[in-house]
């Protein structure tokens, strides 16, 4: 009787709490946003005034000529999407994304076996270790014209140069994620039947997947790099070719445009992987607590 009656009352507490614990995330969301859009409106309308002070203009970078104004970056977005211009922008988006997201899925999916792999054998780890070191000690911008050299100036180069930047990130995160298991889970999951395979598939590989989930944003960052950096060396397509033009015809407005796009392309690509993480790693604490 007395645990019953101690119990009782505990559980209209737990449930709201968890019910003003839902009805504040809302709430602290759209907090959340406003201060983001108050600094974006913030910092772009300093820009638009600053610009147009003629003591600015002359005595400090805020030179529309050099750095553009958000009113004109914003008029050009328009007219390469539905303006004058109209159908501009996407082939050059669409090659730089597709680029970006293929050696990225390329680069996920051999880092993570790779890394998973070797972090099963030990002897193999240490065999491999030095060159693993050294093509990882390489400058990766550096790479870029040997890249272009071998592949050309088309699709490839930008998927190796994208593969290149991201597969050691995705490798050592899923290597230390294959190691990082304490062993007296692997001895418990033993002493309850569990076999090899069922360890590898319910302990190893999950571990290892939240490791490489933890890369993921860099990596989308950097898959992202590398195919515009890929555009600057040699291509006829890409927001990296739109960058290097504006640069050769001194045209800040189109190059503040392109940066801006850029940046709103890696914000949508970090949040779909935030997405898929949350999706496949539910049972994780982090996802569990909100």
């Amino acid at each position: 009787m007395t645990l019953h009656a101690a119990a009782a009352p505990g559980r209209p507490a737990i449930s709201k709490a968890n019910s003003e614990t839902r009805i504040a995330m809302p709430w602290r969301r759209i907090g959340i946003l406003a201060a983001q859009l108050a600094i974006l409106g913030t910092t772009l309308g300093a820009w638009q005034v600053l610009t147009g002070i003629a003591w600015f203009r002359t005595n400090t970078f805020m030179d529309p000529f050099f750095i553009s104004r958000p009113s004109l970056v914003i008029q050009k977005l328009y007219d390469w999407t539905f303006g004058t211009q109209a159908g501009f922008l996407w082939p050059h988006l669409v090659s730089t994304v597709g680029a970006t997201l293929l050696g990225l899925v390329i680069a996920v999916a051999t880092g993570f076996l790779a890394g998973l792999g070797l972090s099963q054998n030990r002897t193999l780890a240490a065999i491999f270790n030095p060159f693993i070191v050294a093509l990882n000690s390489l400058p990766r911008i550096a790479m870029v014209p040997l890249i272009t050299m071998i592949f050309g100036l088309g699709l490839a180069s930008k998927v190796v140069t994208a593969w290149f930047i991201v597969f050691f990130l995705i490798f050592f995160n899923a290597f230390k994620g294959g190691v990082n298991i304490e062993q007296h889970i692997i001895n418990f999951c033993r002493t309850l039947g569990g076999s090899s395979r069922q360890i590898m598939l319910t302990v190893r590989i999950p571990n290892s997947l939240a490791w490489t989930f933890a890369a993921l944003p860099n990596a989308v960052s950097f898959s992202l790099i590398g195919v515009v950096i890929s555009e600057f060396v040699g291509s006829t397509t890409g927001m990296g070719y739109l960058i290097v033009t504006a640069l050769a015809t001194m045209n800040a407005t189109d190059m503040f445009a392109t940066i801006t796009v850029l940046g709103i392309v890696g914000i949508v690509l970090v949040s779909g992987i935030g997405m898929l993480e949350r999706r496949l790693l539910h049972w994780s604490p982090e996802f569990r607590a909100t």
